[in-house]
C-alpha cells in the first residue's frame, strides 16, 4: 500500500507531519476515499422486474459490494460479473485500491412487479419549511428529483401535518414557503396533475390561518376552522383527520362515514386511508409520542383502515413504524430532520445523549387488486448530526446527497380482504409476529481502544442482524482500581448508526461524556490513562433481542506497535542491503550479489529519508503518559515507513548469476592450462580474468554480467577451435 511521502518529527512530545495531515485511512480509523466510487450500468429508481446492473471501477481496483444498506468490507461479495437485483434494496459498491477504499456508490433499486398500481401516492410529513434560504430551495429539489426516479407521475402527494415551524400560533404567513415549494417542484418534475392533500399539525398556527394560505383544494374542509375532511385518491377513499381538535363532532362525522364504506358490497373490500399528524396509542413505535385514544376507539371497527401520522418524526428504518391489531397504523416519517430514542451519539470527542438524526424519509404508497404495498425512501441519510460543534442546528446540507433515493428498509404489503374480518384476517405486522432473533457477534472483529488526539476511542466492528442492529450497551470496569468505571451504565444506549446509509461497518465510538448531555459541553468523564478496563459490549435490534455479552480488556492510552515494529524491521533490512550492496558497511553475502542498484545516488537520498523517518518511531511510551503521538498518528508513521521501503525496494533489481558460473565452470581447467602469449591465448586468460573478477563484485549489473559471460564463451570457443587446428 502506498502513502503520501511525509516527513515526521517528534515535536513536544507529540508525533507531528510537517506539510501533510496523517493519512485519512488512520485519522478517521477506516479507509480512504481516494479512489473513486464504481459506477452503475442502471441508475436507482423504480424498476419493473429484476434488473440486471454492472459495476465498472478504475483499473485494478477490487470491487466489493452489498444489497443490506451496510457498507461494504474487504469480506463482502467480490464483484466477478453482473448483479441480478430481484427485489427493492439498495446496492452499495466500494472500489478497493492499493491506496483504500473508495467512497461508496449508493443506488436504490424499488422492484416491481409488471403490474400497474390502481393508485399511487406519497406521504410526507413534517416539512418544517418556514423559510426559502437558497439551500432550503436545493434541498427539495433534490428530494423531488429522487421521488421522480421513484413515482414520476404519483397521484396524489399528502404532506402529513407540520408544514412550518410556528410555535406561537403567529407565523402562518410561512405557509407560503412549503406552498411555493410543492407548486415549484410539482411544476418542474412534471407533476403537474398530481394531488396535494394537507392534514393540519400542532406547528401550523391555526386552521383556518393556515387554509387561508393553500388551494382550497389542497385543504378542503368538512366543516368550517374543523381541519378535517374527505376525499379520494384514484378513486379510493381517504380521510384527513385533525389530531390537533379531536372532538365528539369529529369522531360521529368520521365513524358514520367509516360504517357506510365498510357495509356497502362495493367498498367493504377496499383499503380506506386516513391521514393524522399524529400516532395513535398503542400502535407505531410502541405508542411513542402519540395522543388521541379516541381517534383509535373510532377507528378499531374497521380493519380496511390504514392510518398514516407523523409528528414524533421517529424514523420509519425501525420496523416498529408498522403496527396492526384492530387496523393497519403506519408512521411515514419526517421531512426535516428525524428522531431515534433519546441515546448516547458522538458529537466530536464527546457522547452526548440525544434523540434527533440528520435524515429526510417518507413513504410511497400502491395499490393493487390484492394488496397495498408501502416503500420506504430516504432523501438524507448521510452521515452527520443535527447539531455542529458550536452547538448549531444545522444538517443536510450541500445536496445532493449520496443517500438520496436509497431504501429505508424492506417494502411493507398489506394484504386486502373481501371485508374487514378477511382484511384483518391477513394482518402479519402484529405483536405475536414482532421479530425475537437477536443480534450475534459472528465474524465480527475483536474491538479495540485507540487513543487519538482527541481522546479514547472505541473502534468497534458492528454485530449483525436479520435486519440491523439499532444500538449498544458499554459497561467499563476498571479493573485497575478494583471498581465500576464511572462511564455508563448497562441501561445506556449507544446509537448503531442504524439510519445511516451506508450503515458503517465499523462504530467510532469517542470514551468522553460532555458536560450536561450539551454538545457544547466540555468534556467531564473519561477513563484514567493506564488503567486497564474490562469493557462489556450487548448489541440489541429494534425490538430489544439482545446479543450475548462480549467482553475485552484494554489499558486506556496504550499505543498498538505491532504494525510500526513491522515497518521498522522491514526498513532495517532494506537499509543494511542497500548499504552492503554498496559497500559502505556491513560484509556482504550472497543474496547480495544477486542483487543491482542502478542509481546509487538516488537510493542514498532516499535511505537518507528512511532513515530520517525511522528516527522519528517514538520509543515505548507509557499508557498514562498525558501527551504523546496518538494511535492513528503511529499507524500513520508505519505506513509511512512502510511506504518508502517499499520506495527503496524499487532501486533493488535482481541478477541472474548462473549463466557467470557456468561459464566460468567450464573454461576453468582449460584456462589452468594455457601456456604461452599468443593473442588468441591472451584473450581466453583476460576474458576469463575479467569474468572471475566479477563472480564477487557487487552491484554489477545484469548487462554487465551477460557481456562477461559472453566474452568468455566466445574466448572459449575461438581457443578450442584454434587448438583443433
Amino acid at each position: 500500500m502506498s502513502a503520501p511521502r511525509m516527513v515526521a518529527a517528534l515535536v513536544g512530545g507529540s508525533l507531528l507531519f510537517a506539510g501533510a495531515a496523517a493519512p485519512a485511512a488512520f485519522a478517521a480509523g477506516g479507509a480512504t476515499a481516494e479512489a473513486a466510487p464504481p459506477r452503475a450500468s442502471v441508475d436507482g429508481g423504480r424498476h419493473i422486474g429484476a434488473q440486471t446492473v454492472t459495476l465498472t471501477a478504475e483499473a485494478d481496483a477490487e470491487i466489493r459490494y452489498t444489497l443490506d444498506g451496510t457498507t461494504p468490507t474487504p469480506r463482502s461479495p467480490l464483484y466477478t460479473e453482473p448483479l441480478r437485483i430481484d427485489e427493492t434494496s439498495t446496492l452499495t459498491a466500494v472500489a478497493y485500491t492499493d491506496d483504500g477504499r473508495s467512497a461508496p456508490l449508493l443506488e436504490g433499486y424499488f422492484i416491481k412487479a409488471d403490474e400497474e398500481p390502481l393508485a399511487q401516492f406519497a406521504v410526507m410529513s413534517d416539512i418544517h419549511l418556514s423559510s426559502d434560504r437558497p439551500d432550503l430551495v436545493a434541498k427539495w429539489e433534490t428530494y423531488f428529483d429522487a421521488l421522480a426516479r421513484i413515482a414520476p407521475e404519483p397521484d396524489a402527494i399528502i404532506s402529513n401535518g407540520d408544514q412550518i415551524n410556528d410555535n406561537y400560533y403567529n407565523s402562518a404567513a410561512d405557509h407560503r414557503f412549503p406552498r411555493a415549494m410543492l407548486e415549484q417542484n410539482l411544476a418542474r418534475t412534471g407533476m403537474d396533475d398530481t394531488q396535494v392533500l394537507l392534514s393540519f399539525g400542532n406547528h401550523d398556527d391555526y386552521v383556518q390561518r393556515m387554509a387561508a394560505e393553500y388551494p382550497a383544494d389542497w385543504f378542503p374542509q368538512e366543516t368550517e376552522n374543523g381541519g378535517y375532511y374527505q376525499t379520494e385518491i384514484a378513486g379510493f377513499p381517504a380521510f384527513i383527520v385533525n389530531t390537533e381538535r379531536w372532538n365528539s363532532t369529529q369522531a360521529s362525522w368520521l365513524y358514520g362515514r367509516l360504517s357506510s364504506l365498510t357495509a356497502d358490497p362495493e367498498t367493504a373490500g377496499s383499503p380506506i386511508f386516513v391521514f393524522g399528524h399524529r400516532p395513535l396509542p398503542a400502535t407505531v413505535w410502541d405508542g411513542a409520542q402519540s395522543s388521541n385514544s379516541g381517534l383509535r376507539s373510532n377507528l378499531a371497527d374497521f380493519p380496511q383502515v390504514v392510518y398514516f401520522s407523523g409528528h414524533s418524526h421517529l424514523n420509519i428504518n425501525d420496523e416498529r413504524s408498522i403496527h396492526q391489531d384492530a387496523f393497519t397504523s403506519v408512521n411515514d416519517g419526517s421531512m426535516s430532520y428525524g428522531e431515534t430514542d433519546s441515546v448516547y451519539q458522538s458529537f466530536g470527542n464527546g457522547l452526548v445523549k440525544n434523540a434527533t438524526l440528520a435524515s429526510a424519509q417518507s413513504v410511497l404508497v400502491e395499490v393493487y387488486d390484492d394488496r397495498v404495498e408501502i416503500d420506504r425512501i430516504n432523501y438524507a441519510a448521510d452521515e452527520g448530526r443535527t447539531y455542529d460543534e458550536n452547538g448549531v442546528w444545522g444538517f443536510q446540507k450541500n445536496p445532493p446527497f449520496a443517500s438520496t433515493g436509497t431504501v429505508a428498509g424492506p417494502t411493507w404489503v398489506i394484504a386486502r380482504g373481501a371485508d374487514g374480518a378477511a382484511t384483518k384476517a391477513a394482518f402479519t405486522y402484529t405483536a405475536a409476529n414482532r421479530n425475537a432473533v437477536a443480534p450475534v457477534w459472528a465474524d465480527a472483529a475483536e474491538p479495540t481502544v485507540r487513543r487519538t488526539d482527541d481522546g479514547l476511542v472505541l473502534r468497534l466492528p458492528q454485530a449483525q442482524d436479520d435486519q440491523y442492529v439499532k444500538s449498544y450497551s458499554l459497561v467499563l470496569n476498571d479493573v485497575t482500581a478494583g471498581e465500576p468505571a464511572n462511564f455508563l451504565t448497562a441501561r445506556d444506549r449507544i446509537n448503531a448508526q442504524y439510519t445511516q446509509m451506508p450503515r458503517p461497518d465499523v462504530l467510532q465510538i469517542p470514551l468522553g461524556l460532555r458536560a450536561g448531555n450539551s454538545v457544547t459541553g466540555p468534556i467531564d468523564r473519561e477513563l484514567t490513562l493506564g488503567h486497564v478496563y474490562e469493557a462489556t459490549l450487548v448489541a440489541y435490534d429494534s425490538y430489544g433481542n439482545a446479543a450475548e455479552p462480549r467482553s475485552f480488556r484494554f489499558v486506556a492510552g496504550a499505543l498498538d506497535r505491532v504494525a510500526l515494529d513491522a515497518a521498522l524491521a522491514e526498513a532495517e533490512e532494506i537499509a543494511a542491503t542497500v548499504r552492503r550492496v554498496l559497500g559502505e558497511e556491513l560484509e556482504s553475502g550472497t543474496a547480495d550479489l544477486g542483487i543491482h542498484i542502478a542509481d546509487p545516488a538516488a537510493a542514498l537520498a532516499a535511505l537518507a529519508e528512511l532513515d530520517e523517518a525511522v528516527s522519528q518511531a517514538p520509543t515505548e511510551i507509557p499508557a498514562d503518559a498525558p501527551s504523546g503521538p496518538s494511535q492513528d498518528a503511529v499507524d500513520a508513521l508505519a505506513v509511512h515507513i512502510s511506504a518508502l521501503s517499499d520506495g527503496i525496494a524499487d532501486h533493488l533489481v535482481a541478477v541472474d548469476r548462473a549463466g557467470l558460473a557456468d561459464a566460468l565452470a567450464a573454461a576453468g581447467d582449460t584456462v589452468a592450462a594455457v601456456r604461452g602469449k599468443a593473442p588468441w591465448k591472451r584473450a581466453l586468460v583476460d576474458a576469463y580474468a575479467h569474468a572471475d573478477a566479477l563472480r564477487t563484485t557487487l552491484n554489477v549489473s545484469q548487462t554487465r554480467l551477460d557481456a562477461a559471460t559472453d566474452d568468455l564463451e566466445a574466448a572459449l570457443a575461438h581457443y578450442l577451435a584454434k587448438i583443433d587446428d
